[in-house]
């Protein structure tokens, strides 16, 4: 199970991405989709959910804000 952690741009998420696995994170970047499944404004980091509260202290630690965040597609 994993959740998507949206951030403003591509740069961001790349920043994110190698913070992330620096960290020892697995970390996976992707254009941000809305519930209804059309691409969205931004970019998403994806992590597994028992990274997320790390993942997300993280990336705010370096000044990347973090716009939303959603639950993989299909889970309950």
């Amino acid at each position: 199970m994993a959740t998507f952690l949206n951030v403003s741009s591509v740069t961001n998420a790349m920043r994110g991405q190698r913070l992330l696995e620096s960290n020892g994170i697995r970390a996976i970047v992707s254009r941000a989709l809305e519930p209804d499944g059309t691409n969205g404004c931004g970019y998403s980091i994806r992590v597994e959910n028992r990274d997320v509260d790390r993942a997300e202290k993280l990336i705010q630690s370096i000044g990347i804000p973090i716009r939303g965040k959603r639950a993989e597609a299909g889970e309950v």
